[in-house]
């Protein structure tokens, strides 16, 4: 089938309904059609109207689609189309519980695609707790995400920390020559040579100047953005923690209850089982009372346990779309980071090399004036100054 297609329902005659651009359509476990947008990721119940990425009804909304895991639903198809798959792994059966989350079982773990193939997207590779270096406990991987962007945060105010020592060697170096022009030394230099002397010790007060023009563009074009650069970026961190945390324990909260839920179901088959028993021993009124007491109550307990398993998987799912569209999100704000790093660093060096030119703008002018030294030319002009006489002396006579 081409991307963009829609496979008709069970039961519906073979038809074809074009879908706009980057749009697929699936059957969920209880045979609802629901819409995956494989550009963004976005899931609805409505059919997407004829524009790219535009649902049919007004304001596309979250589905409370089966629970996923890398790009698959519960039902076991894909999240998207088929065509773009490039990692695959066995069929399941069955599944298992790792740390309150339910993961397809390892031996017999169905196809699952990638959200984002060959991106090494962060929605695809943290889904498990990973144990810590030390072997004490265990990381969740949403928690090496936000580690990631809190390293991130620091590198960057390291970064403004550096270019702020840079600026202070700037405009220590300006003072400095700025001072170093004022000197007097070798002031009573005459003629063409002492012109050039003379502009040495200017360009050294050009150049204090280029190096403190250098320092405030530093300052305001690399350094402030750096430091500015969400200033509230830690409070977000942590609150986007908690949101993903309070997720994971209501999750765990839920899982709780399925398991003793379980185990009273467990309990009531057990006590139905053992009345049964009882009853082929010896038939009596009392007897077939409590049989169907426990059957009351053992269909009570399994009832329980479906809707303990339905909270469950609301609250699974619910994680589970809340995890992708944050890990989506510290991707983009990750790239986000690191291009603008990457801009400013490059003003950076634009602004090293334009002060560069302009050092060399400086030293121009005495360059000019040491290739005029006309050493027979200072003499002349010398000795029109200063001259005492030119009549030279002459032998006595007697």
């Amino acid at each position: 089938m081409k991307p963009g297609m829609v496979p008709p329902p069970p039961g519906e005659e073979s038809q074809t309904v074009v879908l706009p651009p980057g749009w697929q359509s699936y059957l969920s476990p209880q045979g609802r059609r629901y819409y995956v947008n494989t550009a963004t990721n976005e899931t609805t119940w409505e059919r997407p109207g004829s524009s790219p990425g535009i649902p049919a009804s007004p304001g596309p909304h979250r589905s409370s689609l089966p629970p996923t895991v890398n790009g698959y639903h519960a039902s076991g198809t894909p999240a998207h189309p088929p065509e773009t798959a490039h990692m695959s792994v066995r069929k399941s059966t069955g599944d298992s519980q790792i740390n309150c989350v339910t993961f397809p079982h390892p031996d017999t773990m169905p196809e699952q695609q990638l959200l984002k193939p060959t991106e090494w997207s962060y929605c695809d590779y943290f889904w498990a707790d990973k144990k810590d270096p030390q072997g004490n406990g265990t990381v969740a991987g949403f928690e090496l995400l936000l580690q990631k962007q809190l390293k991130g945060k620091q590198m960057q105010k390291e970064m403004s920390e550096f270019i702020r020592e840079r600026i202070k060697i700037e405009e220590e170096y300006a003072k400095n020559l700025a001072k170093l022009s004022q000197n007097s030394l070798a002031a009573q230099e005459e003629g063409s040579l002492g012109e050039a002397w003379a502009q040495v010790k200017k360009s050294l007060a050009d150049e204090a100047e280029v190096h403190l023009k250098f320092s405030a563009k530093l300052h305001s074009e690399v350094e402030k953005p750096l430091m500015n650069f969400r200033e509230n970026f830690k409070k977000d961190m942590k609150k986007c923690d908690h949101h993903i945390a309070d997720l994971r324990k209501q999750l765990a909260s839920r899982y709780a209850a399925v398991e003793k839920a379980r185990k009273a179901l467990t309990e009531r088959q057990r006590d139905l089982e053992m009345k049964t028993q009882q009853l082929e021993i010896k038939l009596s009124n009392k007897t077939e009372e409590d049989i169907k007491k426990a059957r009351r109550k053992s269909t009570q307990a399994g009832d329980d346990l479906m809707r303990c398993v339905d909270l469950y998987n609301q609250a699974q799912s619910k994680w589970f779309e809340e995890m992708v569209t944050t890990t989506l999100e510290l991707e983009r704000l990750e790239v986000e980071r690191v291009e603008m790093i990457r801009q400013h660093l490059c003003q950076y060096t634009q602004l090293r090399h334009e002060t560069d030119m302009f050092n060399q703008s400086t030293v121009e002018p005495v360059d000019q004036l040491l290739r005029k030294v006309d050493p027979a030319k200072d003499r002349e002009l010398w000795v029109r100054e200063h001259k005492t006489g030119n009549i030279r002396p002459v032998d006595m006579e007697i």
